[in-house]
């Protein structure tokens, strides 16, 4: 595996500075009554009976309005603004409690809290509700939410690692405009999945007996600030729900991001699968970025643990499908397989063959497929008669 780089000084010198500053400049503003209070943002945990992880932020409560409350694209750029000027409380205590066990965390310099825990004796697979408090910094009343955190248990026959831009959503990453419009002005319900997505992932989440609860993870490049956002659209869309692995933006102690390419992507599968144990999975991701050399790393580095890579074609530089081409060979001679798809009933079709999703899911995946392309094709009509 390799090292990653030490730091630059100056980094981590900016980056104390600059988180000294905020957290001292939220105390002072809550001293004279004009801080805004804390709030604790659950996000999708995961793990095994053996050993789980429970994952959270603590923010300055920005107010962000509710989708249904937002009706305008000035409402939608607000909510955006407000979303990515986040005010993060670090040293922030918060107990969690999840059944007859009961423990504490702490946030680091950005607010996060990562708390790996043993479930309680006797836990089932599934999604389990798992309650957070925050102790300090004391809110005002009682601060409590709960987390979802998803058990993976011997039932599952393999588990599934998606990237999300232009692997679920049309985000045409490779253009740096289209990309802002996407992610700082265009709400999850005016955007659509790519066709038949939700019917494939379920069918894969079902596996091959129709009951398999298969897990489904989602990593990407997007920022946390997105979280609330990527969540709710997942669900809009009736993709299945499973943990959003994102990325912090702006300075941190390794640099500034988003820069330095998508490497972050690897350390995140690495610790999927080793906290999956043995639990083979099904890689998906796109042509546009670097999914499939980060996807090839994987096969090499877990031998006999990736079933499959799926690489959705998207727009991408000339030579590219060479590239892939050679990925593939090299994949296959690794002793796995990868399939470049142009739409997503051809990589139904492909699990299906494999006996890794049943053969009448596919007719399911081509009726939504039919569907979201006519969704897609009135609101295309929409948009040029709108200007």
């Amino acid at each position: 595996m390799a090292s990653q780089k030490s730091p630059n000084p100056l980094v981590r010198l900016a980056f104390h500075v600059e988180h000294h500053v905020e957290s001292w400049s939220w105390r002072l503003r809550r001293k004279v009554g004009l801080g805004r209070p804390p709030r604790i943002l659950p996000y999708r945990g995961y793990g095994t009976p053996r050993q789980s992880v429970i994952k959270a932020r603590v923010l300055e409560d920005r107010h962000v309005r509710p989708p249904w409350k937002r009706h305008t694209l000035l409402g939608s750029a607000i909510a955006s603004w407000k979303r990515y000027m986040t005010v993060e409380i670090p040293h922030a205590r918060v107990k969690v409690c999840w059944g007859d066990k009961h423990w504490e965390g702490t946030t680091d310099e950005e607010g996060f809290l990562e708390l790996w825990v043993e479930p309680p004796a006797g836990v089932k697979a599934g999604w389990h509700d798992v309650e957070l408090e925050l102790l300090s910094p004391a809110p005002k009343g009682v601060a409590r939410v709960r987390s979802p955190v998803l058990v993976a248990g011997s039932e599952a026959e393999f588990g599934v690692i998606s990237d999300i831009d232009d692997t679920v959503i049309v985000t045409n990453v490779t253009n740096f405009l289209k990309r802002a419009w996407t992610l700082f002005l265009t709400e999850h319900r005016t955007r659509l999945p790519f066709e038949g997505v939700d019917a494939f992932y379920d069918a894969l989440h079902q596996g091959s007996t129709g009951s398999a609860g298969n897990p489904i993870f989602y990593v990407s490049s997007s920022p946390w600030n997105l979280y609330e956002h990527l969540d709710e659209f997942l669900g809009l869309h009736r993709i299945p729900a499973g943990p959003l692995l994102l990325r912090d933006w702006g300075l941190s102690r390794t640099g500034f991001a988003p820069g330095g390419g998508h490497g972050h992507k690897l350390e995140k599968i690495r610790g999927l699968l080793a906290t999956m144990e043995s639990l083979p999975f099904i890689l998906i991701g796109d042509s546009g970025q670097e999914d499939a050399e980060h996807y090839r790393t994987i096969v090499h580095e877990f031998p006999g643990r990736i079933r499959c890579v799926y690489i959705r074609n998207v727009w991408h530089r000339p030579g590219r499908e060479r590239e892939l081409a050679f990925i593939a060979a090299d994949i296959r001679a690794a002793g796995s397989q990868m399939l470049a798809v142009d739409d997503t009933v051809t990589a139904a079709r492909h699990a299906a063959s494999q006996g890794w999703i049943r053969w009448r899911e596919v007719a399911e995946v081509q009726a939504h497929q039919q569907q979201d392309a006519e969704a897609r094709t009135l609101l295309d009509k929409l948009d040029r008669d709108h200007g």
